[in-house]
């Protein structure tokens, strides 16, 4: 048991008043800890004053940096038991002597809730106690934030601006700090314009959603401070009973104060988003923003509805004009998709384009123009990606959309358009779909499909140099070319890595991290991980990576990997193929890839990219387990399995979350398929896709080719018209050729050739 819950284990059992235990006192205690003597379990002696006995448990420091707030976590704070609660707001409070950084600020965190929205005087009175006698060096800051806030729960409206100007609150929550000075002003000092004018803009912004939710308690509690129709709306940004309830109260806006909306243009959002969610509603909807649309550009009221409205937009300067034009095209752009209007969609997307605040939102824009243009002819679609590539800020963001087009260009067997996409792409320079292209383009030259000028080999090599192009793509084109696609060639040894994380270790918010998983809360640990990992350096998150993969969440062990190689900066190093391509339950696959005649870096391959070794996982189509099996699929197995004599998991004795049951099956199943289907990727995209229809897709291929025929499998592949089954038959080929590298002596080259 980790040491932390061994000293949970004696804390809650004291209630945090029983007397000594077998001589044990709570300074013996910890130092017993310390020694890892863990094989009994402590008792110990919590004082009944609250500062007293918060000072007791911060000696936990001494365990590790952050021990406090882990055992805080550990505790249900929403829990109906006081002593239980008490001990975790106590951990809280002790967690602020940590001298781990991240500790400190994520107790003032979860503290300035319990204070602000949970509104027990008892507990702020302890809290408050607790920091009058605190004397704390590093991170002082908080405890000025942590101040002002219980003074301002106990009503202390003047000391809270009394205490802001003689001290300086932490700015890691500049944003409490802002509105708990502004509602303590308003309180105090009375009403002012220009004071309730910087609360409205302040409470309308894209804030915290607990910050959202205390604002607006405050707001409804202070009359006069926002207009009745200003606290509707914060009513339906906050409504937990959906959009369709959030929809009736902007409703009674617009017919009440349309104003309201462009004030705070955060609210056209929401708008937007409610009409494009409820269908019986868009074309309300789509007549409303098509009205601002053409208010917005032209300035100009023929019907006089709107001259209060157009009064406001002249005090306005020529940005946050813009922000507001964005909005209203880009939200008219969703509604009208939605109504399968696409080009009048793209038609407002492209004016939003114009007034997109940054390259995200421009890029957003341009993503729905071309999901528009998908919805059309081909040669339509080729048309409008070409025009649109110069103003992609992000090529990756496109990828997904790129693969949609190639297929359908390829299904129709459109080579010059594929390579007029392809020129252009490489324009634009490197990029996951440049490299995909250039695939396809080679193996058309290739195959005699097309003549461009340039030899196959060309292409393949420049899918292969492509440093951010999947394995998929660089493997193939390896073997097109008679290399070896060494993916570590340049890698760093595991063994370095061992080493640094040594040094590491004395980063405080690795260290943080990394104490979720030494001390029994990890599984309170991605949130934290999500929250750090784009100021953490990627060899401390291959650490984090790998802690994550020691606990059993494979799942969030490959996604960290995942994301981490996107970065910019990346170099590939062997660990992390070692982390994005692990062996859970190696004996199990190894033994069942055997009895199946299947080769294991295949069975690997497919449970890898079928479940990432999450055992209990149910796809939303009713799937389960390891190999992601339906009941119907895996109840026909098992009659064979028993028929030939082996174990009976029929009907009650099946149990597909079960590791060996659900290899078994799934290997079974996956060698049935490679008999009737005769070839291995063939298989691969039965077991996905279906073997009906993957049969019915290779007869329309055969149609569509007449007189040349079918495509060749690796061509079908590209072509195959379902999203998740075509890149799914990728995905277990690159894995599959990884697997076979790393773990069985085998070049990438080799496997993908095996399987096509």
């Amino acid at each position: 048991m980790p040491r932390i819950l061994i000293f949970l284990l004696f804390l809650l059992q004291t209630s945090c008043s029983t007397a000594q235990v077998l001589g044990i006192s709570i300074d013996e205690a910890v130092e017993s800890l310390k020694k890892g003597e863990t094989d009994f379990i402590l008792q110990a002696e919590l004082s009944n004053n609250f500062p007293r006995a918060v000072s007791q448990l911060a000696q936990l420091k001494e365990i590790h940096p952050a021990a406090a707030y882990y055992a805080g976590l550990l505790i249900d704070e929403d829990t109906q038991d006081n002593d239980r609660r008490e001990l975790g707001i106590m951990l809280l409070c002790a967690a602020l002597e940590s001298p781990s950084f991240p500790a400190r600020e994520e107790a003032a965190g979860k503290l300035i809730n319990i204070i602000l929205l949970d509104n027990n005087e008892s507990e702020v009175r302890n809290i408050l106690a607790y920091l009058d006698t605190a004397r704390i060096r590093e991170g002082a800051e908080l405890l000025v934030t942590l101040r002002i806030s219980c003074l301002y729960a106990l009503g202390n409206y003047s000391e809270v601006l009394r205490h802001l100007s003689t001290n300086s609150a932490s700015s890691l929550f500049s944003e409490w700090n802002r509105f708990i000075a502004l509602f303590a002003e308003w309180k105090n000092n009375g009403n002012s314009e220009s004071l309730k004018q910087e609360i409205s803009s302040f409470v309308f912004a894209d804030i915290p959603a607990d910050l959202l939710h205390w604002a607006l308690q405050e707001a409804v509690s202070l009359e006069g401070l926002l207009d009745p129709d200003e606290l509707r709306a914060l009513s339906a940004r906050v409504s937990p009973l959906g959009q369709r309830i959030s929809l009736n109260i902007y409703q009674t806006l617009l017919s009440d104060d349309t104003i309201v909306f462009f004030r705070h243009p955060e609210l056209i959002r929401n708008l937007g988003r409610a009409f494009q969610n409820n269908p019986a509603m868009r074309n309300e909807g789509s007549e409303l923003f098509r009205t601002w649309s053409v208010l917005l550009e032209t300035g100009e009221d023929s019907g006089g509805e709107y001259e209060e409205l157009l009064s406001f937009l002249k005090t306005l300067d020529d940005d946050a004009i813009g922000i507001r034009k964005f909005f209203v095209n880009f939200f008219a752009g969703l509604i009208e998709r939605a109504l399968s209007n696409f080009t009048v969609s793209s038609e407002y997307f492209l004016r939003a384009l114009e007034y997109a605040p940054n390259s995200l939102q421009s890029d957003a824009s341009i993503w729905y123009v071309l999901m528009n243009a998908l919805n059309g002819s081909s040669a339509g679609a080729v048309e409008v990606f070409v025009s649109t590539m110069p103003r992609w800020s992000d090529t990756s963001y496109f990828s997904a959309l790129m693969d949609r087009l190639s297929s359908s260009l390829v299904r129709e067997r459109q080579w010059a358009a594929l390579n007029e996409l392809f020129t252009a792409l490489e324009k634009t320079g490197p990029s996951p779909s440049l490299a995909q292209y250039a695939w396809i383009i080679g193996r058309a030259v290739e195959e005699g499909y097309l003549r461009t000028g340039r030899s196959a080999e060309s292409y393949f090599r420049i899918a292969f140099e492509e440093e951010k192009a999947s394995f998929y793509y660089r493997t193939m084109a390896a073997s097109r070319l008679n290399e070896d696609f060494n993916p570590d060639s340049r890698s760093a040894l595991a063994a370095g890595t061992r080493a640094q994380r040594r040094s590491s270790r004395q980063e405080s918010e690795l260290e943080f991290l990394l104490g979720f998983f030494e001390y029994g809360a990890a599984q309170f640990a991605m949130p934290y991980i999500r929250a750090r990992e784009d100021d953490l350096s990627i060899p401390e998150l291959r650490i984090i990576a790998e802690a994550l993969a020691v606990s059993g969440r494979w799942q969030n062990s490959l996604n960290l990997v995942a994301r981490y190689m996107r970065r910019q900066d990346y170099q590939l190093e062997s660990q992390d193929l070692y982390l994005l391509y692990p062996r859970p339950y190696q004996e199990l696959i190894e033994r069942f890839a055997r009895e199946a005649d299947l080769e294991a870096e295949v069975l690997f391959g497919l449970i890898h990219t079928e479940s990432h070794f999450m055992s209990s996982i149910v796809s939303r189509s009713g799937a389960v387990g390891l190999s992601q099996l339906m009941p119907s699929t895996a109840e026909e197995m098992a009659g064979r399995i028993a028929r030939q004599g082996g174990p009976d998991y029929r009907g009650l004795n099946t149990d597909l979350t079960n590791p060996e049951q659900n290899v078994h099956l799934g290997s079974f199943y996956l060698r049935r398929l490679n008999d009737l289907m005769d070839s291995p990727i063939l298989a691969l995209l039965a077991y996905n896709g279906g073997m009906g229809r993957v049969r019915n897709w290779l007869a329309a291929d055969v149609r569509r080719g007449n007189p040349a025929g079918g495509l060749p499998h690796d061509l079908f592949l590209e072509s195959i018209e379902f999203p998740e089954t075509r890149d799914y038959g990728r995905r277990v080929v690159g894995a599959a050729a990884i697997y076979g590298f790393l773990y069985y002596g085998k070049s990438m080259e080799e496997v993908a050739e095996g399987l096509f």
